[in-house]
Parts: C-alpha cells; sequence; structure tokens
C-alpha cells in the first residue's frame, strides 16, 4: 500500500541482509526482499511547506536556533506546542540550519522526510522497519498522529544516534505530554508574528505588494487608521490594516487572511480611504466601506458578534442562519424546513417561522442571499458559512447537544436535509478541528448505526473518515475509532473496510492491515471488502512484499484463527481483485508462482499457507473454490502446469486430506470441470518436488510433519479481545 513517487535514492531494505533478492513483477529492475519487514512509510516533505522555513518568507522566531544546537549535539530535538504554533515550520528551519548554518541555507541543503508512525500500538519500532542511516536526511514525526510509548521514545532517541553518526537527524512535533522521553531534547515553539507571515506570503508569493503595504506599521501613528481623519499623505493606504491580524492568529491563519486579502481591489480601498478623507465629508461611509472589508478578510468575525452575539437569545433568524450555513446551496424552502425542525416539539414557533417578515428577508437580514432562483448562498460574503457556524458553536454552548441531534435530524434518510448529508459532515469535520466538545465523531456514529443506512450513504462516511484521518487534529482519533469500528456492526465494518482501501491505506499502510486481519474474522460483507482490498494493493511491486510478510505473521502467530487463511487466500485466489481483466487478477498468484520456482521461503509461504489454511473449517468453501480457480489458471495456461502442481503435491504430502483437498482430489468425475480432473491426474502421479533447502525453522518443505507438538505456541484469538484492549 503505496501512495505517490518515493524517492528513488531512499533504502527501503535492511542493510547487510544476506538473505535471497527476487524481482516482483513491475517494470523496475529493483530487487526487493520478502522476507524482512517493510520499512514505515517516508514521504518527501513538499516544496510549498519548506519554503516558508527559508527567507524571504520566513517570519523570525528564536525557537530554530535552538531546536538546531540540540540536533548538533544528539540528532533529536522535540519541538512542543499547540496546533497553529509554528511548530512544523520551526522543525524544518531547524533541520536545514542544522545542515547549512551559515547564511546561504535554503531548502536544498538536504533531503528532508516527513517519517509516518506506521506501527501497531503495542510494539516498539525496530530498527529493522525504520528508514536507514543514510547521510544528510532530516526526518520529522508528528507525534500528535498516535501515542508514543515510553519504549518508543527510547527506541527513536537510539535511532537518532545513529542518524546523528552519518550527519542526519529526527524532529518530533506534538503537545508538550506527546513527548515521554528525555524533557531536557523539548523545545517550546514561539509562535511568529502573525502580521509579518502575512506581509511576506502577500510580498513573495503572491506578488501582491500594493496589499502588503496595508498591513505595514505605520511609523506617524501608533493606532488604527481606520475611522480617523487625518491630513492626506502621498500613500493613504500605507497601514491601513496594520492592526487587522491579532496577535493570536496561527501562522496557517495568516497565509490564508493574506490571501483573502490579495483579493480585495485596491479601488476599493482607495475609494472607501476618498469618503473618509474626502471632501464630500463622507467619513462614515468610509468607515463603514473599510470595516466590511475587513470583516470579509477575518471571515466576518465582528460582523458575526454584532448580529448574533450582542443581541440576546437564540431566535428564529439566527436558527435560519444557521440552517443555510450548513446546507449553502440548498433551495430556501429545504432551509426553512431544516430550520423549523430545529425545536420538532413547538409547533407554535415553527409557525413563526412563516409569519411576520419573509423568510427572503429574515435571511438577508442575517446576511445570507438569496438567488434568483431560490437558493441560499453566501456569494456577497464568502467564508460567512463557516463562521456563523464558529460562532453559533462558540457562543451557544449549552444548545451544542440539541445542536448535534438536530443535524442528525435533518440528514437521517428520507429527512429534508438527507442530499446534503456529505457538505454537512465535511463542515463539521471543519468545526470539529479546534472547536470544544467536537460533534463530528458523533454525528458519524449516528449515521453509521441507522438502520436504513445504503452504499451511498457508507461511502460518504468512509470519505469523510479519510478526510478526518488526514487531518492533523483528528488522526489519532480516527484510528481509534477504525479499531474499535472492527469489532461492531456490518454496516460500522463496511466503513472501516472502505476507508482501509483508499488513502488511508496508502498513508498509513501497516496500520490498515491491522484493521484488515481484525474484518477477516467474520465471513461477511466487509470482510470480501478486504479481501478484494489486499488482492488490489498487492498487484503493486512494493506492497506485495510487506502484504506477504504481514499475511505470513499472522498464519505464524494465529493458526487457529480464520484472519490469516481468509488473507492468504485473498492473496493467492485469481478471482479476487478489482476485475478489471482476468490477466490482471492472475497477476499477484503469478508473481508468486514464479518467485517461488526460485525461493525456498516463497515456496513454504505457499505449502504453509495451504496447510494452514486448509485446516481452518470456517474458510473450507473458499479453500475449495481457490483450488479449483488454480486449476482453471493452470487450464488456461495461466501458470506453469508442472510447478504449480508440484507446490499442491506437497501441500498433499504435508496434509491429511479430510476437507477441501479431500474434496478437490477425491470429488465426483460427472460433476467436476475438466480443469479440475486434470489437475485430479497430475497430482495422483506427481512425486514430491526435489527442493532446496528451506532456512526457516518448522518449513514444511523440510518437516510434511509440521512443527512438533513442543514447539508448538498457544494462541490468542485476537478478535475477542475488547474495543479498548491493546491493538495488535
Amino acid at each position: 500500500m503505496t501512495e505517490g513517487t518515493q524517492d528513488s535514492s531512499t533504502s527501503q531494505f535492511a542493510q547487510g541482509n544476506s538473505g535471497p533478492l527476487v524481482q516482483v513483477g513491475g517494470h523496475s529492475n529493483a530487487p526487493i526482499n520478502i522476507l524482512h519487514r517493510a520499512k514505515v512509510p517516508i514521504w518527501p516533505v513538499p516544496q510549498q511547506d519548506l519554503e516558508p522555513a527559508v527567507e524571504p518568507l520566513w517570519a523570525h522566531t528564536p525557537t530554530p536556533e535552538h531546536v538546531r544546537r540540540s540536533l548538533s549535539s544528539q540528532g533529536l530535538a522535540v519541538v512542543t506546542g499547540e496546533h497553529g504554533s509554528g511548530r512544523r515550520t520551526t522543525a524544518l528551519r531547524a533541520i536545514l540550519r542544522y545542515f547549512a548554518p551559515s547564511d546561504k541555507m535554503d531548502h536544498n541543503s538536504g533531503q528532508i522526510f516527513d517519517l509516518y508512525p506506521d506501527w501497531d500500538e503495542d510494539e516498539t519500532p525496530s530498527q529493522e522497519i525504520l528508514p536507514d542511516p543514510l547521510p544528510r536526511r532530516g526526518f520529522v514525526l508528528d507525534a500528535v498522529q498516535r501515542t508514543l510509548s515510553p519504549a518508543t521514545s527510547q527506541a527513536l532517541t537510539s535511532w537518532a544516534e545513529d542518524l546523528h553518526r552519518v550527519g542526519s537527524c529526527l524532529v518530533l512535533i506534538g503537545g508538550t505530554a506527546d513527548w515521554p522521553g528525555d524533557i531536557r531534547l523539548c523545545e517550546p515553539a514561539t509562535r511568529p508574528d502573525p502580521t509579518q507571515v502575512a506581509r511576506n506570503h502577500l510580498l513573495h508569493r503572491l506578488s501582491a505588494s500594493e496589499q502588503a503595504r496595508w498591513l505595514q506599521v505605520d511609523s506617524q501613528i501608533g493606532t488604527p487608521r481606520v475611522g480617523l481623519r487625518r491630513q492626506a499623505t502621498p500613500d493613504q493606504s500605507a497601514g491601513i490594516f496594520s492592526t487587522l491580524i491579532p496577535h493570536n492568529v496561527s501562522p496557517t491563519d495568516a497565509v490564508r487572511i493574506a490571501e483573502r486579502l490579495r483579493a480585495v481591489s485596491p479601488d476599493r480601498v482607495t475609494a472607501a480611504i476618498g469618503r473618509l478623507h474626502g471632501i464630500n465629508e463622507e467619513p462614515d461611509l468610509g468607515r463603514k466601506d473599510l470595516q466590511e472589508i475587513r470583516d470579509q478578510v477575518l471571515e466576518w468575525t465582528d460582523y458575526l458578534e454584532r448580529i448574533l452575539a450582542d443581541t440576546g437569545t437564540r431566535g428564529q433568524d439566527r436558527v435560519m442562519l444557521l440552517a443555510a450555513a450548513f446546507l449553502e446551496g440548498a433551495p430556501l424552502e429545504v432551509c426553512i424546513k431544516a430550520a423549523t425542525a430545529f425545536d420538532p416539539h413547538a409547533s407554535q414557533a415553527r409557525q413563526r417561522f412563516r409569519e411576520g417578515r419573509s423568510p427572503r428577508r429574515r435571511l438577508r437580514d442575517v446576511g445570507v442571499d438569496v438567488t434568483e432562483a431560490d437558493t441560499a448562498t453566501f456569494s456577497s460574503r464568502p467564508g460567512l458559512a463557516m463562521a456563523a457556524i464558529r460562532t453559533d458553536w462558540h457562543h451557544w454552548a449549552d444548545e451544542r447537544t440539541q445542536t448535534r441531534e438536530w443535524l442528525e435530524l435533518i440528514t437521517s434518510a428520507k429527512a429534508v436535509a438527507e442530499n446534503w448529508t456529505k457538505q454537512v459532515g465535511e463542515r463539521l469535520l471543519d468545526l470539529s478541528r479546534t472547536a470544544t466538545d467536537p460533534p463530528f465523531f458523533s454525528v458519524l456514529e449516528s449515521w453509521v448505526s441507522a438502520p436504513d443506512i445504503d452504499d451511498d450513504r457508507s461511502s460518504i462516511i468512509a470519505e469523510l473518515l479519510t478526510q478526518a484521518a488526514l487531518t492533523e487534529e483528528l488522526t489519532r482519533d480516527v484510528h481509534s475509532r477504525l479499531l474499535t469500528w472492527t469489532k461492531r456492526s456490518p454496516s460500522q465494518r463496511i466503513v472501516v473496510a472502505r476507508v482501509c482501501a483508499g488513502k488511508y491505506g496508502l498513508r498509513w499502510p501497516q496500520t490498515a492491515l491491522v484493521r484488515i486481519r481484525h474484518l477477516l474474522a467474520k465471513d461477511d460483507e466487509a470482510s470480501q471488502i478486504a479481501s478484494a482490498v489486499l488482492a488490489n494493493h498487492a498487484q503493486n511491486r512494493r506492497n506485495l512484499e510487506r502484504i506477504v510478510k504481514t499475511i505470513d505473521s499472522w498464519l505464524e502467530k494465529y493458526p487457529n484463527h480464520p484472519a490469516g487463511p481468509r488473507a492468504f487466500l485473498a492473496l493467492t485466489d485469481p478471482s479476487i481483485g478489482d476485475g478489471v481483466s482476468e490477466a490482471h487478477s492472475i497477476s499477484v498468484l503469478g508473481t508468486l508462482i514464479t518467485l517461488a520456482q526460485s525461493s525456498p521461503e516463497i515456496r513454504d509461504f505457499l505449502i504453509s499457507g495451504w496447510a494452514i489454511t486448509l485446516q481452518q473449517p470456517e474458510v473450507r468453501e473458499a479453500a475449495y473454490r481457490t483450488l479449483v480457480n488454480w486449476s482453471e489458471a493452470v487450464h488456461d495456461s495461466h501458470l506453469d502446469r508442472d510447478f504449480t502442481f508440484g507446490l499442491l503435491t506437497d501441500v498433499r504430502n504435508a496434509h491429511t486430506p479430510l476437507d477441501a483437498m479431500s474434496r478437490f482430489l477425491y470429488g465426483s468425475p460427472d460433476h467436476d470441470a475438466p480443469a479440475v480432473i486434470n489437475a485430479r491426474f497430475a497430482l495422483a502421479n506427481l512425486n514430491s518436488n526435489s527442493h532446496l533447502p528451506c532456512t526457516r525453522p518448522n518449513c514444511l518443505i523440510s518437516n510434511p510433519n509440521g512443527p512438533s507438538e513442543a514447539g508448538t505456541v498457544e494462541q490468542t484469538d485476537p478478535s475477542s479481545q475488547e474495543p479498548g484492549s491493546t491493538e495488535t
């Protein structure tokens, strides 16, 4: 499961490995080692992330220099701070300074990668799965994505020492409680001046020098110029918005403000200043125009405070604004019906929504535009919709439960806002990034638990969870919730399978495989989707190594659990996959058969996998179908006849034929396909293959009777664990 294109020079294989190297399909000539666990994913830091860490975009803070000193002495540092403190850019700046302490530093000074903590919850990352220590490599690990144990912090510290020896380094970022290791490595991030961030962005990335002048500090006066009458100056717009951006704004939000400020026409500002200082004596109009620009750029914070928070308790106007904000683009009648449902038991209140001022007037009075087609929009006040949602959630904390239940009601099946479910979910996701008592997961729980959930709703929930997983503040919660849902209702399990099939499985392949194993514990629709996910991801050469190694570990650790056999059949059944073409669906099995002809370990994986799978009663029918599909593939010349039947001969000799193999070998010729009959004749007349020595302990090639009784390890059924137990 791989996303994007990794740096071709990045080693993903353990050094000093003496095992056989084999090529697994594809056009690349690079060998891969199927015997060792794949490395955790790393991705080059995007150029647009590096640029703010280098002049001229860099907004100075002292923290990177402190972090650089720690990197120079130990190769490891931890930048702490809340979200929006600039901790990531601080980490990147420190790494660049570590590589190039001189003033000639740029974002090409060294290679910097994001390291994803894609290991099991109860696992301590070993040197085998961490990237090899190579010179001039910097790694950034976001500790917010998952909980780090003390053992993990020690392992990362040890790995950082190896990095330091070759001139590389590791920087972790997260909250003050996310690093359980040596606190002397922690350095608090200093939030940069947001106005400086915005000005640098306007000048050097957006090429908007005129708008940048609006933010410069006015040297002639020390107070805001909005609303003041003063003698004309050559450039009256300079510093007109110097106090626009509050000091507690995050760097990311400062950049967004800069982008919105760039969209403001200089002519509009010039006209407002002209009214403020002009001969027509229209200062009030000038103040109003400048205030409206401020409201627009700041996403209407002051505007909403004036029309909502300062006018008392919630009324019909506020509910109408909230409905339009969540259902932007919906017909006016839909917004009215949704608003009246806020208090479904108050019929008199519902009637008042249609009395007095018309709904169109009521909406316009709170900033909503109504188009000629009678749809609610915010075209004249872009950004007002989300700002209204945040303001409502912040100011009416005592009605958050009622608001959440209202959203669940109007978006339920056959309800008035059913068709706006995805948009509502996206706006709840945006709200939940920073809100207290975030409603996103609670609403999704109600949607996925509904008895009448259909495929469209399930796909929407999976897409929203994927978006949440890629959102820094919610990643850890998504990991936990997906694991819990694997043990819940069929609809929840289906959502998890769909999430693992998409970008989530590409970003966190090992974490997704853990959830897939729990899905494969049952034979249901979610299990079938999970099997197809394995087969489809295994088409990629890089993914096959990880998947084979993982399935092999499942078969070894849990031989009596159906997850391993179902995963083995998913990988080896040519009928499982995306069904694009017959050649496409056969490619994984064909690759494994080809590898097995030169690799005893791959051959033993297939033989031992079959032996364990055939002993699992829950997959007996699926195992028989897969055996038949093998015979069909041989019959159609997709697989090498002699070697494939030779493998099945070894399986036969290592197995007591009382199940699917028995049915395959001794079924009725009157009812079976010619390919199956031909396979029976072949297996009946083939002797055991003569193999190269196998290095695996208890190898079935060397020991057909399997492991000795003394070597048997007591197994635990992982599916019996409670949702809150340790993840494996």
